[in-house]
């Protein structure tokens, strides 16, 4: 009885949490939807935000103080940004769709989705077909304004066959000196599954499954400590586009899934949750956290931990809506 009424306190916890969230944009200049802001990460006193870098190359991370971020927000100043070149990377292809990183030749490409920091390396996640996802990893010069990107590369099998879909979070555990990369689809606990790799990328990785489904998309995660994350589960459907979405939820208990929707959310809107994951026993639990947006123009791909809340991304696509950097409090 006094664990099932914890549970209960926990969950009640959350869900006025997720009722209290306040959400302010930071005023910035990286508005254009040509970025197509995939994921945010975190390196010394910086916020680092990372274009997806295929239809729109754009081979460059960009960075924005902290304190200029504060400054936002406080007061609402333009927070500027400093431009760091991604270098020993080369296009190829008609459609930009083959990427050679040194002599590494990764077909079918379709960008970076994600990426996490360690001292001055610097992790990614790409998507370069339905099949798989690559992580690679490059070194920060401070000094020259680049990140050189390293042949060191491992290969991520699929779980599931959805178009456009692979390995769009990942995280760093701090004390394990862990990367774990998390499938962008988890709506069953049989097939869904992230993994645990050594950031040496040479080491069998740990395999981790889901207690519990979460449907959507999960875009992007941050990892608090070794056990606990914060990441943005995303739905995206419109009249004209509702492809993603069911493949989502194909097969699914229509009844289960709409359970998952808060605010007004239903499998007809678009809705944006950020979640609490939690990981024991290579189990992966997660429970809402704070609602943020039914608006289908809101396609966030991008947070971290800053402050009292964190600070999410939208990625402007699609449909070319502008790319905004906003600081949920929670």
């Amino acid at each position: 009885m006094k664990s099932f009424l914890l549970i209960f306190l926990l969950i009640y916890a959350s869900l006025l949490s997720a009722q209290q969230s306040s959400l302010l944009q930071i005023n910035d200049t990286l508005t254009a939807h040509q970025y197509e802001f995939s994921a945010l990460a975190k390196w010394k006193n910086k916020i680092l935000l990372i274009p997806q870098n295929r239809k729109n190359v754009i081979d460059s991370v960009f960075m924005i103080d902290s304190a200029a971020i504060d400054q936002s927000i406080q007061k609402n100043t333009l927070a500027a940004h400093i431009t760091f070149a991604i270098k020993n990377i080369k296009h190829a292809g008609a459609k930009k769709d083959s990427l050679f990183i040194g002599n590494i030749l990764l077909n079918k490409y379709d960008g970076f989705e994600a990426a996490v920091v360690k001292d001055d390396t610097i992790f990614f996640s790409l998507e370069a077909d339905t099949s798989f996802c690559y992580l690679i990893k490059g070194v920060i010069n401070e000094k020259s304004k680049s990140k050189e990107l390293l042949q060191d590369t491992q290969h991520i099998s699929n779980t599931y066959n959805i178009n456009n879909a692979g390995y769009e979070s990942l995280a760093l555990s701090p004390q394990k000196n862990l990367l774990i990369a998390f499938f962008e689809c988890n709506k069953d606990t049989a097939t869904a599954k992230a993994f645990i790799f050594n950031t040496s990328l040479k080491q069998k990785p740990i395999m981790l499954q889901w207690a519990q489904p979460l449907y959507f998309r999960l875009t992007d995660v941050y990892a608090l400590n070794d056990s606990e994350l914060i990441g943005v589960n995303h739905l995206f459907t419109s009249k004209d586009y509702p492809f993603e979405r069911d493949a989502y939820i194909q097969c699914e208990n229509l009844g289960d899934v709409e359970k998952q929707l808060s605010n007004g959310g239903n499998i007809d809107t678009s809705f944006t949750q950020i979640v609490r994951l939690t990981i024991q026993n290579n189990k992966i639990n997660w429970q809402p956290l704070a609602f943020i947006s039914l608006n289908e123009a809101d396609n966030y791909e991008g947070i971290v931990s800053f402050k009292d809340g964190a600070l999410i991304m939208v990625d402007g696509e699609p449909g070319n809506n502008p790319c905004k950097l906003t600081y949920v409090k929670f």
